[in-house]
């Protein structure tokens, strides 16, 4: 079972490809009919909803093939837009008046790139791969242009949004992105520097990567607050700084410097996907389900109710009052 676990890590989380930088635009014209495709078993969901902040959850896979995967940061919540990228069948929007997932395809050479992360920012879709860096659209996926200019690295892991501002995770450091020179700006570059994550707490960025995590403080600088760790996601949540390792959840001091264990309630040995927050309460994404926690809590209790059994929820977003949580594949233990 640990070889097993071992193994997943590494496929969705641990991989490492190193890329050329481009100043080439490619624009793709994409002329394949958008369709939705129906779900051959309704009742092995990889996508459900909970409205009553986790106590229930329910299947909300429709539209979606049986066939699918979901890479990490595969879920884009923006503002008035949820939508979904999957490595065989490009992108999926949400229509919440049919309650169906509806197709944009992507074209093939962009699949060919490995599909990993999606986010919708000022009414455009920046897509990531894991080979061919960053995509985007701003008519809907009728058309995709490549945004590589000034990445070192074409490995995207994850995107980031923070006061109108677009950021990058790779796996050779942390970009911004410049919408007049529509290029990259590199605020932390490293070679093998793999950021699989970013937050802003008490007003400061912080970077979930293979090297521990990364703080800007007031002077400018970066400093590693956590050294000797390799921290695959990071978030802020009610007035609370969460760190994942690969062995246990971490919460970090109010000054964000120092860390310790807070993975009572959690199952053994498993780490944590994801913590986001609803309505003053943590949430967190595991191998066998969600886990809820106030700030009040002692310990973690799950809130799985109406997920399958061993739902490895590698997702988990909140939307409009909506918790959204998706598993890579269907059946991943």
């Amino acid at each position: 079972m640990k070889i097993c676990f071992f193994y997943l890590a590494l496929f969705f989380i641990l991989q490492s490809c190193s890329g050329q930088p481009t100043q080439k635009i490619e624009i793709v014209e994409q002329n394949i009919v958008s369709k939705s495709v129906n779900v051959i078993d309704e009742n092995n969901g990889i996508i459900y909803f909970s409205n009553d902040k986790g106590k229930t959850w329910k299947n909300a896979s429709k539209g979606l093939p049986q066939k699918i995967k979901i890479g990490l940061g595969g879920i884009s919540a923006s503002s008035n837009l949820l939508a979904i990228s999957t490595k065989e069948n490009g992108i999926f929007v949400y229509n919440f008046s049919k309650s169906i997932w509806e197709n944009i395809p992507v074209p093939q050479q962009i699949i060919d790139g490995e599909i990993g992360p999606l986010i919708y920012f000022e009414n455009m879709l920046y897509l990531g791969t894991q080979f061919k860096g960053v995509f985007i659209s701003n008519n809907n996926g009728k058309t995709w242009e490549n945004r590589n200019a000034n990445l070192k690295n074409l490995t995207i892991r994850r995107f980031y949004e923070h006061k109108n501002k677009l950021f990058v995770c790779t796996n050779g450091g942390f970009y911004s992105f410049n919408p007049k020179l529509n290029d990259w700006r590199a605020e932390l570059e490293e070679n093998n520097l793999q950021v699989n994550s970013a937050t802003i707490f008490n007003n400061a960025i912080y970077l979930a990567t293979n090297k521990g995590i990364f703080h800007k403080d007031e002077s400018n600088i970066w400093k590693n607050v956590l050294v000797n760790n390799s921290v695959h996601n990071i978030s802020s949540v009610n007035g609370n700084l969460y760190g994942m390792t690969y062995t246990s959840l971490l919460l970090a001091s109010f000054d964000g410097t120092n860390w310790h264990d807070l993975q009572n309630g959690l199952p053994k040995d498993l780490y944590t996907f994801n913590v986001i927050g609803q309505s003053e309460i943590a949430f967190a994404g595991q191998w066998d389900g969600v886990y809820k926690k106030s700030n009040f809590d002692l310990k973690w209790e799950k809130a799985s109710l109406g997920l399958p059994e061993g739902f490895a929820v590698t997702n988990l977003k909140a939307f409009k009052g909506l918790l959204v949580a998706s598993t890579a594949e269907r059946k991943l233990k």
